[in-house]
């Protein structure tokens, strides 16, 4: 469905019935469709998922490029939320979209809980991916997987946005020669957008903002789920976050990187569950 929000429409994957859960992907240029099938199994089991495109990705329309922005992110989310009139709605965010995550925290906090993957608690921390790369192994990846992060700032196609993510999927995964890489290229139903990966990427931070300060005092309950071996958002940030916060659980998952809900699915909707139950 699309749902309006001021000045554009965002695109929102939706399955299932129920409290809402809202899912933020993480990009940018990916879309709400990164969360399928992961999700899947908390549809039949009283929650609607909805998974927005946010501004300028996926489906959703672009607008004004100057409204590209973290913050604009997390209004648009708060927009959605009174759109649908949701109730006691949950947020979720995976790795960018973890950061519009916080932002919505910071400067609406409607929801009843939060939800954080794929993590960090300050815009240094993605300087970090760059000693990863350095010592990624196995070696003969380490090319492969180092260019395609360099041509973020200039991709111009769909399918140049495609080919950098199957590129990169195995600097995600704990796995980088598992199975489990030509699995997710095989099933990925991307709509890519180009311009939106190349405008975060040029700024170095993804919109990334240090919200510790106004968060320190924020009481909802937040789950923070970290992959152990997660080589893009560094799960000694991630934990740094969570001391951070006065009401955070940190659950982390011992054979995962920076795939969540595809690495160990298992034990992840089992965490996640848990927490829904009692928020």
């Amino acid at each position: 469905m699309r749902v309006s929000v001021s000045d554009i429409e965002l695109f929102v994957h939706e399955m299932g019935e129920g409290r809402p859960l809202l899912a933020l992907h993480g990009g940018p240029g990916l879309d709400g469709s990164f969360w399928f099938p992961g999700l899947d199994p908390l549809a039949d089991e009283g929650w609607r998922i909805l998974a927005p495109d946010l501004r300028a990705n996926g489906r959703s329309q672009a607008g004004d490029p100057g409204l590209w922005t973290v913050p604009r992110m997390a209004d648009d989310v708060e927009a959605v939320i009174e759109a649908l009139e949701l109730k006691r709605p949950v947020v979720m965010g995976w790795s960018f979209g973890s950061f519009v995550a916080q932002s919505h925290m910071a400067r609406h906090g409607t929801a009843a809980a939060y939800v954080l993957m794929g993590t960090i608690a300050e815009p240094a921390a993605l300087e970090l991916v760059n000693a990863e790369l350095a010592r990624f192994e196995p070696k003969h990846l380490r090319e492969q997987v180092s260019a395609s992060w360099a041509r973020e700032s200039t991709v111009e196609t769909a399918e140049e946005c495609k080919q950098i993510l199957d590129d990169q999927m195995p600097f995600h995964l704990a796995d980088p020669e598992g199975p489990l890489v030509t699995e997710l290229i095989a099933s990925d139903r991307t709509v890519y957008r180009p311009a939106v990966l190349r405008h975060f990427a040029r700024g170095g931070d993804y919109g990334m903002v240090d919200q510790r300060a106004t968060l320190s005092s924020f009481r909802k309950p937040v789950l923070v789920l970290i992959g152990a071996h997660d080589r893009t958002t560094s799960p000694v940030s991630a934990h740094e976050l969570v001391e951070s916060l006065p009401n955070a659980e940190e659950i982390v998952l011992p054979r995962t990187a920076h795939m969540i809900p595809y690495e160990e699915p298992e034990l992840f909707l089992t965490a996640l569950r848990k927490f829904l139950a009692r928020v």
